[in-house]
């Protein structure tokens, strides 16, 4: 069957969608949508039909409906301002504007009919349905920015003649959002968790808008106590809006301040106080959005529906606040000194969940932060032992929350390093499906793919991830990994000199050193291995740097081979795991690089990601890395979904590698 209109047609046996000619790369969900609307033209379809028809009834967020809707439109040559083809009617559903015409496979060629409807006019006409509204300011915020930017761009005429580089020329310009960290003017200054959290909330809702442009949290947040103007913070982030404000408590009552700029001319579109019970905090959002509604007489963009508080236990939800900023502020610099920040978070969340047993979020932080702490301190924490609390912790927050995308990014991340590699993807494909601005779920995701040497689909994982926090220095760490497992060094090489140079990322280092070995350069490798190992505990042995010269030279020079050997078996002895990867791998040994992973109590994955670098390869013909292959259940993977590029099936139980 195929379905033309305009400039398009889509070949359903084919599963093909052409623009002018030229197909179009679509998901498969997204073009059964597009398939679902024009099978209903004209006709009003609500959000319950299309969760029914795209997604069999499942539960997912609206983050996921707009992202499938945005995808849609992009698709076709629409986009949300114009939306010649699919417009969105408030409060009840999207409908489908273009006249189609049907034709069988063997059917002459119809000649397309152009709808001649005007464009809509341009406005933000995204609904906005089941907001998860935490705090007082997001519901206020939201709807504000929200019906200002349509006033503002419905009522003010523009001079495009003016030479200010932010002035929007037209309504088509973006609509480019910051979120700024909120202020503390609290008088112990102790309050700087609960306005990171607010602002960090009110981000999270308007990214859920695709009409709206918003700029990450980590590129927001890097402005944070620098005393800018606001004309300096436009030309920082370049963007056409700030939202910034102040938070002040005492006792059991807050007062919250919040306003909205339009930078290019420096003013205040709209500001407002809240001062209440903090007890009432997510209670009052109703009375709050009608008091804006009638304030500014302009109907609410769809329908508001106040989604469940995450708790009603406002001392569990402050310690919720300070347990998620500790984290996030945890650091990629100096690694040993941000155990602190991970150690004190585990303990705040900890007192969280046992005031609020059913707090979801703070239950899914817990996992993360129990994970991570082997990543950064495995001379401290195993990987082994912080599983079994980590593991409860997610499947508690998916029991009480099954829609929640963190714990499932978590759950996800739990089971790659358990080698449990399909359970893997899908627990985090399941996590960027909930909610596709999920920075590390997507991320997650990355490492899974290039863990089981699919790096097609984590280049495309770890770009999104890249997307949503274009200020992430590990980011830019796993895609230059990616590419150099990929054998292209000279994409590799910029993206590590980003990530660790420019972004401070100190586990980047053993990257550069096993770009240089690619590269012939002995002596930058040493370099870089030697700062590498000094950024951690191993710093004590007086012997290292003569042990990372040994085991470099071995990877030159095969005479140097049984000293590096010698080395390798005393630092197995002594149970020094990143000494061993690094060893394993100069000497290409795939029996002692099976018994590193075998033993290591470090995050597995984080290394075996590496085992698929050129100049490592050759350990997939030693036997007894074959067998630990297959024994972890990563030859059946493969045989179950795709082999890398440079390995083959070998009947049904085997496998040979370049």
């Amino acid at each position: 069957m195929l379905y033309r209109f305009d400039n398009i047609e889509f070949d359903v046996d084919k599963f093909e969608l052409r623009r002018e000619g030229e197909i179009q790369h679509v998901e498969p969900l997204v073009f059964d949508f597009l398939i679902f609307l024009m099978k209903n033209p004209s006709r009003i379809i609500s959000r319950e039909e299309i969760i029914e028809e795209i997604w069999n009834g499942r539960i997912v967020s609206d983050a996921t409906i707009s992202s499938c809707i945005k995808s849609a439109r992009k698709a076709i040559g629409d986009d949300g301002e114009n939306q010649k083809y699919i417009k969105t009617i408030r409060g009840r559903g999207i409908q489908f504007l273009a006249q189609i015409n049907t034709a069988s496979q063997n059917s002459d060629t119809a000649p397309s009919i152009k709808n001649d409807n005007a464009k809509t006019s341009a406005s933000i006409k995204g609904s906005i349905n089941r907001l998860n509204l935490k705090i007082v300011s997001i519901g206020a915020l939201l709807l504000i920015i929200v019906i200002l930017l349509i006033n503002q761009y419905s009522t003010t005429t523009i001079d495009i003649n003016n030479d200010q580089g932010r002035q929007i020329a037209n309504a088509n310009a973006p609509y480019t959002i910051a979120v700024m960290p909120f202020v503390d003017l609290s008088a112990d200054g102790d309050q700087e968790y609960f306005g990171d959290g607010i602002s960090e909330e009110v981000l999270n809702v308007l990214t859920a808008v695709d009409e709206l442009d918003v700029t990450s949290r980590t590129t927001s947040f890097s402005l944070k106590d620098q005393n800018l103007s606001v004309p300096e913070i436009a030309d920082r982030l370049n963007v056409n809006y700030i939202v910034e404000g102040s938070v002040r408590s005492s006792g059991n009552r807050i007062r919250i301040t919040a306003q909205l700029i339009d930078t290019t001319s420096d003013t205040h579109l709209w500001s407002e106080n809240y001062d209440r019970e903090l007890n009432d905090i997510f209670a009052i959002q109703d009375d709050i959005s009608q008091q804006i509604t009638s304030a500014l007489k302009v109907e609410l963009m769809g329908d508001i529906i106040r989604g469940e508080v995450p708790t009603n236990n406002m001392e569990s939800y402050a310690l919720y606040l300070r347990g998620h900023q500790s984290f996030l502020n945890r650091g990629m610099g100096n690694i040993n000194s941000n155990i602190n920040n991970l150690e004190n978070a585990v303990s705040l969340l900890e007192r969280s969940v046992k005031l609020d047993p059913d707090f979801a979020e703070a239950w899914a932080d817990l996992a993360t932060i129990n994970l991570v702490l082997p990543t950064y301190f495995e001379d401290r924490y195993s990987f082994e032992d912080i599983v079994p609390a980590a593991s409860a912790a997610a499947d508690r927050a998916i029991s009480l929350k099954p829609n929640l995308s963190e714990a499932w990014s978590v759950k996800g991340f739990i089971l790659s390093n358990q080698f449990r590699f399909q359970e893997a993807e899908t627990a985090l494909n399941r996590a960027t499906e909930i909610n596709p601005n999920n920075e590390t779920a997507w991320l997650w995701l990355a490492l899974h793919f290039s863990s089981v040497a699919d790096h097609e689909r984590a280049i495309k994982a770890v770009e999104r991830a890249i997307e949503l926090e274009p200020e992430s220095a590990i980011d830019y760490n796993v895609l230059g990994l990616i590419y150099h497992a990929m054998g292209d060094l000279e994409k590799a090489s910029p993206l590590q000199e980003k990530s660790v140079k420019e972004m401070g990322f100190k586990l980047g280092w053993i990257d550069r050193s096993l770009l240089a070995l690619e590269n012939n350069n002995p002596e930058l490798a040493l370099s870089e291995i030697i700062t590498f190992f000094r950024e951690d505990e191993e710093t004590s042995d007086p012997e290292l740097e003569d042990k990372l010269a040994i085991y470099v030279k071995a990877y030159f020079d095969t005479s140097a081979r049984e000293e590096a050997l010698s080395l390798l078996e005393k630092d197995i002895a002594a149970g020094k795991p990143k000494t061993n990867f690094f060893a394993s791998y100069m000497l290409a040994d795939g029996e002692k690089m099976a018994n590193y992973f075998e033993t290591t109590q470090m995050n597995k994955i984080f290394n075996f990601r590496r085992i698929y670098y050129p100049s490592v390869r050759s350990i997939f013909a030693q036997q007894a890395f074959k067998d630990y292959i297959i024994d972890i259940g990563l030859h059946s993977y493969w045989k179950n979904n795709q082999f890398p590029t440079f390995c083959r099936a070998v009947g049904d139980d085997d496998f040979e590698c370049n």
